[in-house]
């Protein structure tokens, strides 16, 4: 019932946004007010998730690099009422082409725009197409018993926060989970707004017996890094959301999860925030972890 009627309260006209051209020009019709640089949209390279959004939009992914022991996977715009995210994303592409290491002794990946439903709705919805916040929806070990109860409890059922009846039941969700079994990513950045910090889930906070110590230690080395590189932005921890990114990839999978937080949503502002953490992008990207692979055939499945 709960998810019959927030559908019908989401409900939109299907896309015609049929290939990732239609969904780039989709964007930059959307977004011709924020007065962003065409360059950004001049990727043509866009790979599509085999499964399209809930409205019929594809599911976009850039890929750079060889397959290596370093990936590193950037998620951007998993919320559609935070629009600096998107500009972020989209120009993580063309930035890391213009530098020649990053693609060649790397391996990156970037989804631009996790939820396209919600960022080109005519009122942006923090939501996908559904009515589900994707940042609630992955289908973490608790879910099934605290997921619903939590968001009625906690969040007075406050719909923008919506996780979902099941877990892993949206396919955005299921484009995020698909990147991550796919490229293995031994890092993951999720870019959202408005309230301008660092987040880190990893193996420092889950069971760290499950890990090696060398492990453990590179990924500490990790974030300390990013901090350095990234001057003023603060890191703060918040605890695992059920059915968060940060629970299910970095509690659950042990993958060092970083949730970048920038300043607002304000579009016009979007160029400067990019331009300030650049160094912090770069860092997470070159910087290595060592192998996660657990310790003993109890730890968590990978």
């Amino acid at each position: 019932m709960i998810s019959t009627i927030l559908t019908l309260f989401f409900i939109a006209t299907p896309s015609n946004a049929q290939t990732a051209l239609d969904l780039i020009n989709e964007i930059k019709t959307v977004y011709a007010k924020s007065k962003w640089s065409d360059t950004l949209y001049k990727e043509s390279n866009w790979k599509v998730f085999e499964k399209k959004s809930v409205k019929g939009r594809p599911l976009i992914y850039f890929t750079c690099g060889e397959q290596n022991k370093n990936t590193t996977l950037l998620l951007s715009a998993i919320h559609g009422d935070e629009i600096t995210p998107i500009y972020y994303g989209l120009r993580l592409v063309s930035w890391v082409k213009g530098e020649p290491d990053l693609c060649r002794d790397h391996r990156v990946i970037i989804a631009p725009l996790v939820n396209p439903d919600g960022a080109l709705a005519a009122n942006h919805s923090r939501t996908n197409g559904n009515g589900v916040d994707l940042n609630r929806n992955f289908p973490t070990e608790d879910f099934a018993e605290q997921a619903l109860e939590k968001w009625k409890s906690q969040y007075k059922s406050d719909p923008r926060r919506y996780p979902g009846e099941k877990g892993g039941s949206e396919p955005e969700t299921e484009f995020q989970e698909w990147l991550i079994k796919e490229f293995k990513p031994d890092k993951i950045l999720s870019v959202h707004s408005p309230l301008g910090f660092f987040d880190y889930d990893g193996p420092e906070d889950a069971i760290s017996k499950n890990y090696t110590k060398d492990y453990l230690e590179s990924c500490k080395k990790l974030k300390l890094a990013v901090k350095k590189a990234s001057g003023t932005y603060n890191f703060l921890k918040f605890g695992y959301f059920t059915g968060s990114l940060g629970h299910y990839a970095g509690k659950e999978r042990g993958i060092p999860t970083l949730t970048l937080e920038l300043p607002s949503t304000d579009a016009s502002k979007a160029k400067l925030y990019f331009e300030v953490l650049k160094k912090g992008t770069r860092a997470l990207i070159v910087n290595k972890v060592e192998d996660h692979s657990p310790v003993s055939s109890s730890s968590t499945d990978k």
